[in-house]
């Protein structure tokens, strides 16, 4: 078995394989530990560990040896301290707030988020008694400021967004909030971009919690994970609300998530060629009013400065025309499947604004920058050229225009 002390600092593709502490470990591949309880020993050591005085694994609600290992490892690739695994990447931003927030608190958050955490802020934290607000412009760290009250707790963000691929630097917003006084935790959710492409905690964030459903989990698995600096803090959250709100992640999900880590940087890299290959060819399409890539636009420079290895698999892009033509679009596609996921290696497509984001309001929606004729690619891995074909054979082809829509 190998030492510790004998290890030089790995890389991260290395990493991805062996860290975490597991090359010290005297199993070649991490063990399932399917259980359920432990034996605790005596009475006296039992208290000690359900108070968090000591810490074992004695319940799998709580922590789990397999489960551990899957945080041990992404502690390594994102450059955090202390990990906590969840169900569902709703699981850890829910458990994520209940920590962080009480009645009466305060949030600042990003109008760019999934559609279920906008849902989670609109609807679900008010009856907590917790108010959240949102900036019109996430780009604009004076609007951030200008809605800082004296309980605001945390900043909220989502980088890049879904499903417009917004990227943002953070460190204003992180110097803002760290500054004069202030005590505010910038939050962000990177699920789209993964420790492969971006590390939010050297960008000045306080908080990671993000679905690694997605990319790391290649299609097969739920799961989410709240990242933080302080292990003694997220054993308090595991303490609580984790153990009490069942938000568990199972050991067979952190076993099969073990495996997949092992190839995500090259995962990573084909999605993100598709992606900036289908970016450029929709932007020629005389059938699309606008892409969303930051690839594209203005703001190019400063995205591949923020992200120099790239952005992901996902785009999104309005087709020319009314909203009908979402469905003929889609409908009409062969390698395309009709799918939520993102990080799949069969490319997925869907329409944001009824789907995925369907929950907001309709103007919430549009605030957003999502639009009725929105459609949603989740770039695979397969042959860009065979998808580019199927684009025009099958999807373009059934979108109608107006004449005076027409170029």
């Amino acid at each position: 078995m190998v030492k510790s002390s004998d290890l030089w600092p790995l890389s991260a593709k290395t990493n991805e394989i062996h860290g975490g502490g597991l090359v010290t470990d005297k199993f070649v591949r991490p063990r399932l530990v399917r259980v359920v309880a432990e034996p605790l020993g005596t009475y006296e050591n039992g208290a000690k560990i359900f108070s968090g005085e000591k810490k074992a694994h004695a319940y799998s609600r709580i922590s789990n040896e397999t489960v551990e290992n899957l945080e041990k490892r992404m502690c390594i690739l994102e450059g955090s301290n202390a990990a906590l695994a969840a169900a569902s990447g709703m699981a850890a931003i829910d458990v994520l707030y209940r920590f962080l927030t009480k009645c009466g608190d305060h949030i600042i958050s990003s109008p760019k988020v999934y559609g279920g955490v906008d849902n989670l802020f609109r609807v679900i934290k008010p009856r907590d008694g917790v108010e959240v607000s949102f900036v019109k412009d996430p780009h604009d760290v004076n609007e951030w400021e200008r809605l800082i009250r004296p309980n605001t707790k945390a900043f909220h963000i989502e980088n890049p967004s879904n499903p417009l691929i917004d990227v943002f630097d953070i460190r204003p917003l992180a110097q803002l909030a760290h500054s004069a006084g202030r005590d505010i935790q910038v939050v962000v959710d990177h699920t789209l971009a993964t420790h492969v492409l971006y590390q939010p905690f050297l960008w000045g964030a306080d908080w990671i919690g993000q679905s690694i459903t997605k990319y790391i989990g290649d299609g097969e698995e739920v799961a989410g994970i709240i990242h933080g600096k302080d292990q003694k803090i997220i054993d308090q959250m595991r303490m609580m609300p984790f153990r009490n709100t069942g938000a568990c992640l199972s050991p067979d999900n952190a076993h099969i998530l073990l495996y997949h880590i092992e190839s995500i940087s090259s995962r990573m890299k084909e999605h993100c060629r598709n992606a900036e290959l289908m970016a450029e060819f929709l932007s020629k399409s005389p059938l699309v009013d606008k892409v969303y890539y930051p690839t594209l636009g203005p703001l190019a420079p400063l995205n591949r400065q923020i992200m120099r290895k790239g952005f992901g698999g996902m785009l999104s892009f309005d087709l020319k025309g009314d909203e009908s033509n979402v469905g003929r679009f889609m409908d009409h596609l062969k390698l395309f499947d009709h799918a939520a996921n993102i990080g799949e290696a069969r490319s997925l497509v869907i329409g944001p604004w009824l789907e995925t984001h369907g929950c907001m309001e309709p103007n919430d929606r549009l605030a957003a920058g999502i639009h009725p004729t929105t459609v949603r690619l989740a770039l695979g891995r397969e042959e860009f050229a065979d998808l580019r074909e199927d684009l025009l054979r099958n999807g373009f082809s059934k979108v109608k225009v107006k004449k005076s829509q027409r170029p």
